[in-house]
């Protein structure tokens, strides 16, 4: 590692390039061949237009982690920010419509804003050499699993209506995996229960919340981001079925149908929590099939990715070596990888391994070039026989596919490329400016 100001400089490139072990390794890569790199997935056709969509509720997260001053060397802490906003499309498409006339000014930004309502989580998690003052906080891991429980069990978006740790247990049925006692030093095996409990071996204190297993990504000696990372996107995942069953507990099926929920990035969590991906695919499952039977149209989520292999794979698909860049594919169409073409072309597995996203996914992929010649890589909830079942790409598998798409090529946005503007306006409520949010930590600290 170099010292602090120590830059490298371009003598080893050329060795390196020469290097034995670099050669070897560039004849042993498979390429892909043009033939291959040519070919396009199954294309569908679903049905537009058949639901009007009058409110969208987009969810997104951030975080920023900083060193904090509190007498101890390489202290941190990560500030997490969830926003969800609720946004009114019939106004908004009012709106659109002005500026379009002389007799109409364009509308103000003001105005937009008054069309949106949100509702934000946040919380201050502690990293290495910082604990708290209560009792079990006594160490920097201890302290976190203290604040992660605090959090979750106090978190909720309505104040009538469950936390995020109520629907964590509502839909495991409280039948979490065993894990390993979180104790230092504890080889035993404990289940975490729906209210705090001890571990019989040590007497170290388990929460509910210790089955997420995000301290098992905790630091000691290092930067705790990635547990912070976990924690963030475990709260948007279990947000977004919070706010679904909300419509459940209030019997409001009859306004499901025209909502869409919108979450930043796929329908999938990986890491230590991958295990809820089936909890949580079975739960919308049930709340669709439920809207389902009282006539609605089922649930309308989609995951929107602004970056990852299927973006990349899309951009490559719509390359053409007469028009270039964006030039292959017509304007509206929507690609259905299946499982054989996943594997051939996008994330790279034998013909016969387990399924791209078999444990971790609870949504499959749509690729859509957009009306306006916009990408989107999305993936729509897995909630009947046809979607759990990776080698079919009937219309059925992809459950409102056609209203998804509907509100990509209605609400894309120039601004950013391949954008969504719902997207757009949770990050914004989502967002913490950098230095803002270093400088909210430090105030924190400073008093300590």
């Amino acid at each position: 590692m170099p010292y602090d100001g120590e830059f490298a400089t371009g003598h080893t490139l050329a060795r390196l390039v020469d290097n034995p072990a670099v050669r070897d390794f560039d004849g042993e890569i498979k390429k892909s061949t043009s033939a291959i790199s040519a070919a396009l997935p199954v294309t569908i056709a679903p049905r537009r237009g058949s639901t009007r969509v009058k409110r969208l509720i987009a969810i997104d997260g951030s975080s920023v982690t900083s060193r904090v001053e509190n007498g101890h060397p390489g202290a941190e802490a990560s500030l997490l920010n969830i926003a969800a906003v609720v946004i009114a499309l019939a106004g908004l498409r009012e709106l659109a419509q002005m500026g379009k006339s002389a007799t109409e000014p364009i509308p103000s930004p003001a105005a937009i804003r008054e069309l949106e309502k949100w509702n934000t989580l946040s919380a201050v998690l502690p990293g290495r050499n910082v604990i708290g003052k209560s009792v079990g906080a006594d160490t920097p891991k201890r302290f976190f699993r203290q604040v992660v429980h605090r959090e979750i069990s106090g978190a909720t978006l309505s104040g009538d209506h469950e936390t995020l740790l109520d629907t964590l247990r509502a839909i495991t049925n409280d039948r979490a995996k065993p894990i390993q006692c979180p104790g230092d030093s504890c080889d035993q095996h404990v289940t975490p229960q729906s209210e705090p409990t001890s571990c019989g071996a040590c007497g170290e204190t388990v929460y509910p919340s210790d089955s997420l297993r995000c301290h098992e990504r905790f630091e000691d000696y290092g930067s705790s981001e990635q547990a912070f990372t976990m924690v963030r996107i475990v709260v948007e995942h279990l947000s977004m079925v919070n706010l679904i069953r909300w419509f459940e507990r209030h019997d409001r099926f009859d306004v499901l149908d025209g909502i869409g929920f919108i979450m930043d990035g796929p329908l999938a969590i990986f890491g230590m929590a991958a295990w809820l991906k089936k909890h949580i695919q079975d739960e919308l499952t049930r709340l669709h099939q439920l809207s389902l039977q009282k006539g609605g149209a089922g649930v309308l989520l989609l995951g929107v990715e602004k970056h990852g292999l299927f973006m990349d794979h899309l951009e490559a698909l719509d390359w053409s070596a007469a028009r270039g860049e964006r030039g292959r594919l017509e304007p509206g169409t929507v690609m259905a990888p299946d499982v054989g073409y996943i594997h051939q072309h996008i994330a790279l597995r034998p013909p016969d391994a387990k399924p791209h996203g078999q444990d971790t996914y609870y949504g499959r992929h749509l690729m859509y070039k957009s009306r306006s010649g916009q990408h989107a890589a999305l993936t729509l909830p897995i909630v009947n026989d046809q979607g759990a079942d990776p080698a079919c790409v009937e219309e059925d598998a992809y459950p409102r596919a056609g209203d998804a798409l509907d509100l990509i090529d209605e609400l894309g946005t120039h601004l950013y490329k391949d954008g969504f503007a719902p997207l757009a306006r949770a990050h914004l409520h989502a967002a913490v400016p950098l230095h803002r949010g270093t400088e909210i930590l430090a105030s924190i600290f400073s008093d300590r």
